[in-house]
């Protein structure tokens, strides 16, 4: 015989299974997350992490600690997440030091260093001076008494001559012993140079047909030809002005910036540490038939 049940049955199971739930959950000690490391950080605060070790690194220079704090977050590009971060702030209106301090990181940690050059230290030579001898009397008279002149003498007086004759024991001549007289080498004393500013070295027209881009590329460069990350860059047009820095693009080079022109417009480009400004306009390049916009590549470098 099949029992037959209502909906009571349903309706009672589901008010039970509300209340267990209800009471697992509020009686019941939530679970506690402990000993958690960075990489299990929300994305925002990941952001917040890395803008705290690029300002701690600005501020200590230890380049080891900020890499073993970041390799916490478990990125597989570290300089290029940072680079990415840097650009990020900058186009969302964040702190500019903050990213600054990213992109100086990014590019701090995007090169291999490498060692000093060992200078020899030399020791500073001494020129020993003789002083020679002298020679100095104890005081004593001029002249010297002679036992012969003196019986001579009592001889021609008419007097005896006494029976034991003083001789006179003439004192040691005392010589001072040389002192070496050390005379330290002059100091030079170095005079500051100033550093001169940088200059242009090249000036290209770039044009591609497949990306028709206008824009101006920025390679600023040491002595060495080495890119150098982190010189600002000013670029102003009629009615604006616009400030960024090398550095902030790693992938492609660290003396590496550039930036958007428009058509019809003239700029006014010039490296914020010192040298000559460079005039340019938005180039027109023809490939047969087809007429596209192009760009200027611009090599500065230190001498």
């Amino acid at each position: 015989m099949r029992e037959k049940r209502g909906s009571w049955y349903l309706l009672t199971g589901l008010i039970l299974g509300i209340l267990i739930g209800l009471v697992l959950a509020w009686m019941l000690p939530p679970t506690a997350v402990s000993n958690s490391g960075p990489n299990s950080l929300r994305q925002d605060y990941k952001d917040a992490y890395r803008a705290l070790v690029a300002l701690a690194f600005d501020a200590t220079g230890d380049q080891k600690r900020a890499n073993a704090r970041l390799e916490l977050l478990g990125d597989e590009d570290i300089a290029g997440v940072l680079a990415a971060q840097s650009q990020r702030y900058l186009a969302e209106g964040y702190s500019y030091t903050e990213a600054l301090a990213l992109a100086r990181l990014s590019a701090a940690l995007g090169q291999v260093p490498e060692p000093a050059p060992r200078t020899p230290t030399s020791m500073p030579e001494l020129i020993a001076t003789a002083t020679p001898p002298e020679t100095v009397e104890d005081g004593l008279p001029s002249e010297t008494v002679n036992p012969d002149s003196t019986a001579t003498t009592l001889e021609e007086a008419g007097e005896p001559l006494p029976t034991e004759t003083a001789s006179i024991t003439p004192s040691p001549t005392l010589s001072r012993t040389p002192i070496l007289t050390f005379t330290p080498l002059p100091t030079l004393t170095a005079t500051p140079t100033l550093s001169p500013p940088y200059v242009l070295q090249n000036q290209a027209l770039v044009c591609d047909p497949i990306l028709q881009k206008s824009n101006i590329q920025i390679v600023v460069t040491n002595a060495a030809g080495e890119g150098v990350p982190g010189v600002e860059v000013i670029v102003q047009w009629t009615g604006g002005e616009e400030h960024f820095y090398t550095g902030l693009k790693p992938e492609m080079g660290l003396g590496y910036a550039d930036f958007d022109m428009t058509p019809a417009q003239t700029y006014t480009l010039h490296i914020a540490e010192g040298g000559e400004p460079v005039a340019l306009f938005v180039p027109e390049c023809a490939e047969t038939s087809t007429r596209y916009w192009g760009g200027w590549r611009l090599i500065f470098t230190h001498p």
